[in-house]
C-alpha cells in the first residue's frame, strides 16, 4: 500500500480540509463491491460507524445491478472479482455517469501496484490498499463525497477532454524553464516508478494585463507575482514543487495527491487570492487548471503539462475565477468564499 504523504491542514493526500468549523460529514449511500466477505465487513464497519449506508456486492456484475437500483453516492471496487473485474466495472460506471460525477475508489492488495495504476487509468478517483485502516478509509470517502457535492451543484460544467494529449510536439518550449523541467521530469519519473499519484496545477491572475497596468507596469508585475506566490506558499506542503510559469503565474506539482486533495488546494488558493489587496486593487480573481497522473490521457510529462495548460485556458474562457479539473473529463467549477 502506498503510504499517505506528509499532510498539510488544507491539503491532506486523501482527506478533506479539516479543523475548526469543518462541517460534519453528511450521510451517504456507499456501494462496496468485493468478493471477500471479511473485506466487505471491514469497509461496512468503518462506513456505518461514520453514519453512511452500505450496499454490498460480491462481484462486478452484481455491482452494476445494485448501482442501477440504488444509485449510490460513491462506489468502492475491488480490482480482482469474479464474473467482472473492478477495472471493467469502473469503466462501465464512469461511462454511465459521464454527465455527473460518481466517485470511485479502487481497492487492492498491498503489493498489487500495477493493478492500482490500471484502476486509476480506468477512471477511478482514488485507490486504497487492504487491509483497511478505518480512519484512512473514512477520510478518503469523506474527501470524495465533498468533491461530489461541489461538482454536483448547478452551474458546474462537464466537458470532453480539454486537450488532446500525446501530441508529437509539446507546445512551444512549455510554460517552465529548463531547470524546472528537469525537476518535474524527475518527479514524474518517480510517480511512474512507484505508481504514486501526481497532480499538476496551473495558477494565474485573470485580466492580468489590466492589473499590471493599474499597478504601474513592470513594478505591478513584480507585485502580483509576489502576492500570488505568498498565497501559494501558505497552501502547499514542503514536498510540493512550485515554478514560475510563462507567460505569468505558477505551475505546482503535488506528489501523492488525488482528485479531492488537489481540489482542496485549488479552492484555497482561489479563495485566498480574492482576499489580496495589491496596492489597493480589490478582490483580484485567479483561474486554475488541474490535471492528474495516472490518467488514461496522461502517458508522459508533456501530456500532464498540456492538459493543465488547457484546463487553465478553459477556466479563463468562462469568465475567470474558475477551477477546471481534468480527470478523464473536464469539471469546471466556480469556488465560493
Amino acid at each position: 500500500m502506498v503510504q499517505p504523504s506528509p499532510q498539510h491542514p488544507s491539503h491532506p493526500s486523501g482527506g478533506a480540509p479539516g479543523g475548526p468549523g469543518t462541517p460534519a460529514p453528511r450521510p451517504a449511500r456507499v456501494l462496496v463491491a468485493d468478493d471477500s466477505e471479511s473485506d466487505r465487513a471491514a469497509a461496512r464497519d468503518a462506513l456505518t460507524a461514520a453514519g453512511h449506508t452500505v450496499v454490498e456486492a460480491t462481484d462486478g456484475q452484481q455491482a452494476l445491478e445494485l448501482f442501477a437500483r440504488d444509485r449510490p453516492d460513491l462506489v468502492m471496487l475491488d480490482v480482482v472479482m469474479p464474473r467482472m473485474s473492478g477495472l471493467e466495472t469502473c469503466r462501465i460506471l464512469k461511462a454511465k455517469t459521464q454527465h455527473t460525477y460518481l466517485p470511485v475508489i479502487m481497492v487492492s492488495t498491498r503489493n498489487s501496484v500495477n493493478a492500482r495504476v490500471e484502476g486509476l487509468r480506468s477512471g477511478a478517483d482514488d485507490y486504497l490498499g487492504k487491509p483497511y485502516d478505518h480512519e484512512e478509509l473514512r477520510a478518503r470517502v469523506e474527501a470524495l463525497l465533498r468533491a461530489k457535492r461541489l461538482l454536483s451543484e448547478p452551474g458546474v460544467a462537464r466537458d470532453k477532454p480539454v486537450a488532446t494529449a500525446g501530441d508529437d510536439e509539446p507546445k512551444a518550449a512549455g510554460p517552465i524553464d529548463a531547470s524546472a523541467r528537469r525537476r518535474l521530469d524527475a518527479e514524474f519519473d518517480r510517480a511512474e516508478r512507484y505508481s504514486d499519484p501526481l497532480a499538476c496545477l496551473r495558477v494565474g491572475f485573470d485580466e492580468y494585463d489590466a492589473l499590471v497596468a493599474r499597478l504601474g507596469g513592470a513594478r505591478g508585475a513584480d507585485v502580483l507575482a509576489k502576492e500570488l506566490r505568498s498565497v501559494v506558499d501558505a497552501t502547499i506542503r514542503k514536498i510540493d514543487l512550485v515554478f514560475a510559469a510563462r507567460p505569468h503565474g505558477y505551475l505546482l506539482a503535488l506528489p501523492n495527491t488525488h482528485f479531492p486533495g488537489a481540489l482542496a488546494v485549488a479552492e484555497r488558493i482561489a479563495r485566498d487570492a480574492r482576499r489580496l489587496r495589491p496596492d489597493g486593487v480589490e478582490s483580484p480573481s485567479v483561474s486554475i487548471g488541474v490535471a492528474f497522473y495516472p490518467n488514461k490521457d496522461t502517458n508522459c510529462l508533456n501530456d500532464l503539462l498540456e492538459l493543465a495548460d488547457s484546463a487553465l485556458e478553459r477556466a479563463r474562457s468562462e469568465g475567470g475565477g474558475k477551477i477546471c479539473l481534468f480527470q478523464h473529463q473536464g469539471y469546471l467549477y466556480a469556488p465560493e468564499d
